[in-house]
């Protein structure tokens, strides 16, 4: 079962420092087969997940009814992670500087990466004081479907996750 997912731009505002956005999304619709609909505010009754692109937008351009645990961070700027977890606690997050390589790693909430993660990986604890960890699903073969594919796979954990709030 595939997860619902759209995508959410700011309206009238340019993503930049996210070059690799219109790589990834065409990367993204051919995983899903279909075109993946964006949309500029989220909308309570969607039962499936948002990705943002974020690039070198400031965290203080967003509210908190765009970012929240239904939303997933697209190529965030190194030194904004951290201000973006804490001010809004979303479903997860690309690296700026992995993203544009094409990696698969993402950032997410640590109760869910625990449950997923292999015994031979090794955690990454840069965000374990915020309650999120890093990790690769998928292993890098530099391609947007593998990362397309990388964040589903983890978005399906975290839905289970919220469903459930235990795995």
């Amino acid at each position: 079962m595939m997860l619902p997912i759209k995508l959410l731009e700011l309206k009238d505002k340019e993503i930049v420092g996210f070059n690799k956005y219109p790589e990834f999304v065409k990367a993204l619709n051919n995983i899903l087969c279909e075109t993946v609909e964006v949309v500029y505010e989220q909308d309570e009754s969607f039962d499936g997940f948002y990705l943002l692109p974020i690039g070198a937008i400031s965290c203080s351009n967003f509210r908190k009814s765009m970012i929240n645990e239904k939303t997933f961070l697209l190529s965030v700027i190194n030194s904004s992670i951290s201000q973006y977890i804490v001010n809004f606690k979303p479903a997860g997050i690309t690296n700026w500087m992995l993203f544009r390589n094409a990696s698969t790693a993402v950032i997410g909430k640590t109760k869910v990466i625990d449950k997923i993660r292999t015994q031979n990986e090794v955690a990454d604890e840069m965000y374990e004081d915020y309650g999120y960890d890093e990790y690769v699903p998928i292993p890098f073969d530099g391609t947007y479907e593998t990362v397309a594919k990388s964040i589903l796979s983890y978005l399906e954990t975290y839905d289970k996750y919220l469903k459930n709030k235990i795995l």
